[in-house]
């Protein structure tokens, strides 16, 4: 019944930008090889030919998928009603067990500029987030085809220049590939022949710009990780910009060390409230023991 909700929600959406993020596949995974992976590169560029929407950003997680996006929201419904029938036909091919039949997804509609920016933010961030890669190195995606000369290096062959009988093996498809989509040995379909590049390099002028945000936008991280029912992950060096970033913004530029008892037992709950970090983590990043970190977070004096 909520299911059905959901997707009758979905389908009067209007014609608007979104971001579709699949469900964590719980058990196993979605891509367990670069085959698989080279295969959802040629789905993201399939779901742009079979249901006229245009993609600005995706990434290809092991167990899950982001992909920024315009169209309906129906043919956002019909785009993941493919992409599932279609992935759990190559995992049963390869030997693996089927999605899931409740195997779903959430469609957040983005409503302007700021939000687009941290959704795209947000789904560029993944691989760095999950240690799979640096920044702009992570290949199954479009992180690294917005300033990067990488796809013109790899070139790859035009479809047009392929036989139709290797194209349907590739895509697992008979639908027509247009004859400029390049095709590459190890990627699959290269995501330049069908991301519109136009947004991103808007929306972040220059490769410093993207790549300063990408590193700096901790809190807004962390909002949308809740929000999508994700995990928000941090290494050290984030969790001391993180308070670094908390001191100058809440503390008019203190430095920890010159800060009170006090301060620091409201530092602690910021960082608690608004970046969800448990007791460890604030104990090691603001030098107070984790026994009285605990106390504070359970503490409703401090505000």
């Amino acid at each position: 019944m909520k299911r059905n909700k959901e997707r009758e929600e979905y389908r009067a959406k209007g014609n608007g930008y979104y971001h579709l993020c699949t469900d964590g596949l719980k058990g196993g995974l979605l891509f367990n090889n670069v085959a698989e992976f080279a295969f959802g590169m040629c789905l993201m560029g399939l779901i742009c030919l079979k249901y006229s929407i245009r993609i600005y950003a995706f990434v290809l997680m092991p167990n899950h998928l982001h992909i920024i996006l315009s169209g309906t929201g129906e043919r956002c419904l019909a785009a993941f009603d493919y992409l599932k029938r279609k992935l759990t036909a190559r995992l049963i091919q390869d030997g693996y067990p089927p999605l899931p039949d409740d195997y779903w997804f959430h469609l957040e509609k983005i409503e302007d500029k700021e939000q687009m920016k941290h959704e795209i933010l947000y789904l560029l961030r993944n691989p760095l987030e999950k240690s799979l890669a640096m920044v702009g190195g992570y290949l199954w995606g479009s992180e690294w085809l917005y300033y990067s000369g990488l796809a013109d290096i790899l070139g790859g062959t035009p479809a047009g220049e392929m036989s139709k009988r290797s194209l349907s093996r590739l895509f697992s498809s008979e639908e027509a590939i247009p004859a400029h989509w390049k095709i590459h040995p190890y990627l699959g379909l290269l995501p330049d022949s069908f991301v519109d590049v136009s947004l991103v390099r808007n929306l972040f002028p220059t490769p410093k710009d993207l790549q300063t945000a990408l590193v700096k936008d901790y809190e807004v991280y962390f909002q949308i990780a809740g929000r999508l029912g994700e995990m928000a992950e941090f290494s050290k060096s984030e969790l001391t910009g993180i308070v670094t970033q908390t001191l100058q913004k809440r503390f008019g530029g203190k430095e920890l060390r010159s800060l009170t008892e006090t301060d620091k037992g409201k530092l602690a709950i910021i960082l608690h409230r608004e970046f969800g970090l448990n007791s460890y983590q604030i104990s090691t990043s603001i030098f107070v023991r984790e026994k009285v970190v605990r106390q504070l977070l359970g503490s409703k004096e401090i505000k």
